[in-house]
């Protein structure tokens, strides 16, 4: 009979229960690093396709030629893939070490780049063409600008919703892990989504005549004010620049500029001063009342309010075609007691006074202000109006337009912005259904066409004059009733004409917020503006 050695049997039991169990956990180790293994392959290789958005167009805006006034200017967008040639090729650029770092991160990188044909051509490195918006600050107060992709300004925002529907993109698409690093040998997929289409707006403006308007103010330090010009036939906007500019790369500088950037000062109401003087002697002209002959002595009293001529000594005797050429303020305060507050109401509200102009979809200018047959119950009060000072406003684009009737003969159109629209096969339809409406004698109008070509030849306006072209025009000094600092009183200087003389084309309103006088501070530019559109058109024909 054998003997069972019970120590043996717990040893060898214990050793079996260890064995299993450091199995178990081995198999379970195994397994999770194998699952661990696992995922981490999973995640490398799970592709996805990336859609990268480089640039937006809103709808086009173009001038009356079809030259694009917006989406004009190019620049140039590179896209560098994380290759071998990819990382060489950057090393033109000056911001290579942080381009450097996503390509070493697998990233196919986007950045500016000078020209076109800055890389050489690669299937590592793409260059694209896309477009600034806008051409720097040029026609800022007629286009106006953006924030996130809305209009906030100007043709921007009263026409938004056209240019947002015309819209598109352009956008890169290529397959990545989820890591966002381009997969090996994948091609990168240009997607335009409407990008750049022809869709777009046409105003009246003529983009060349723009910018000589917008220099001239800058060469005659014209820093706060504007410049307009009209075809004097249709009364079509063909320039419009108004200053300071805004700056559309830093909002709120202008924001924090005393001088209102914001307003478009062509489309905003002044004191009109002499300018206003052509709407005394139309009245007169048109009710038969214009054979005025009166003494200036060198100021004129009304309703106890004494009223000074420019000319201390005064200017002696005076008719309507020498006091239009030297300004006299005398002679148009005692024609408008002759014409009377009824009729002078009446003729400034026929040629447009008091009335905002439309531009459509809610865009409107101020209208100024003419005040009432009410408010013109003394002499004294009729006769500042009759020499375009008291409660009067006029806007720039307003006067503009009055000497456009004189120009064309005696027609009265309502000023126009818009031209049309273009779809994106190029195709032009009107927008606008002009009248024309004869609301002077032919007559009336040669009469004060002679006065104010004297103006130019003689009188306050002979900085304006050129050797080129005859042409007409009127100066005003006007009292704004605001005061500097000093307790001097604020003048705002204007200078409104035609040319040229025998056909006149183009009407030029200058004006300057505290200015010197019309013939010194914008007589000079109206010259510099009318020259230039005469060169520009010899040019071009």
């Amino acid at each position: 009979m054998s003997t069972i050695n019970l120590g043996d049997k717990m040893k060898k039991r214990i050793i079996s229960l260890t064995l299993i169990l450091f199995l178990t956990f081995s198999s379970l180790s195994l397994r999770l690093y194998l699952l661990g293994v696992k995922n981490i392959y999973s995640v490398s290789t799970t592709n996805t396709l990336k859609t990268n958005t480089i640039a937006k167009t809103r709808g086009n805006v173009y001038d009356r030629n079809l030259n694009k006034i917006t989406n004009s200017e190019e620049k140039y967008i590179a896209c560098i893939k994380p290759t071998a040639k990819g990382f060489l090729e950057s090393e033109k650029l000056t911001n290579r070490n942080t381009i450097n770092e996503e390509l070493k991160k697998g990233h196919l990188v986007t950045t500016p780049v000078p020209s076109y044909n800055f890389f050489e051509k690669s299937n590592d490195i793409l260059t694209l063409t896309t477009f600034e918006r806008y051409d720097k600050n040029s026609l800022c107060h007629i286009l106006g600008y953006c924030s996130n992709d809305k209009g906030m300004y100007g043709i921007e925002k009263y026409y938004n919703d056209i240019l947002e529907r015309t819209s598109g993109s352009l956008s890169l698409r290529y397959h990545c892990d989820a890591l966002g690093r381009v997969l090996n040998g994948e091609a990168v997929e240009v997607y335009n989504d409407n990008y750049n289409n022809k869709s777009g707006i046409v105003l009246t403006i003529d983009k060349d005549i723009q910018k000589i308007v917008e220099n001239a103010l800058i060469n005659h330090n014209i820093d706060v004010g504007c410049s307009i010009v009209l075809d004097s036939n249709t009364s079509e906007i063909l320039a419009c620049a108004s200053t300071p500019v805004i700056d559309r790369s830093n909002l709120n500088n202008s924001l924090q500029n005393e001088n209102s950037p914001f307003i478009n000062r062509a489309f905003s109401g002044y004191a009109a001063g002499s300018v206003f003087k052509v709407v005394t002697a139309i009245s007169a002209i048109e009710n038969n009342k214009d054979n005025l002959i009166y003494e200036c002595k060198g100021n004129i009293t009304k309703s106890d309010n004494i009223f000074n001529c420019s000319k201390k000594e005064g200017h002696g005797e005076m008719d309507l075609k020498s006091a239009t050429t030297f300004s006299c303020n005398p002679y148009f305060i005692e024609l408008s007691s002759i014409v009377g507050a009824e009729d002078l109401v009446k003729t400034a509200t026929e040629l447009g006074f008091n009335k905002a102009t439309d531009f459509g979809n809610g865009y409107f200018t101020d209208k100024g202000n003419l005040p009432d047959i009410k408010e013109l119950n003394s002499s004294a009060a009729l006769g500042n109006l009759g020499f375009g000072q008291g409660s009067l406003l006029a806007t720039p684009l307003q006067m503009a337009n009055c000497y456009a009737v004189i120009a064309n003969g005696g027609y009265y159109n309502e000023p126009t912005l818009i031209k049309g629209y273009i779809d994106e096969n190029e195709k032009f339809t009107s927008g606008s259904k002009q009248t024309s409406k004869k609301i002077l004698k032919t007559e009336t109008c040669d009469i004060l066409k002679e006065c104010l070509l004297n103006v130019v030849k003689e009188g306050t306006g002979k900085s304006a004059f050129t050797s080129l072209f005859l042409s007409c025009g009127k100066t005003a000094t006007a009292e704004s009733g605001q005061y500097d600092k000093n307790g001097v009183e604020i003048k705002h200087s204007w200078y409104v004409g035609f040319f040229p003389y025998e056909n006149p084309q183009y009407v030029i309103c200058i004006m300057k917020e505290n200015g010197i006088s019309g013939g010194i501070d914008c007589a000079p530019a109206f010259k510099e503006v009318a020259e230039g559109i005469y060169i520009h058109n010899r040019i071009k024909n």
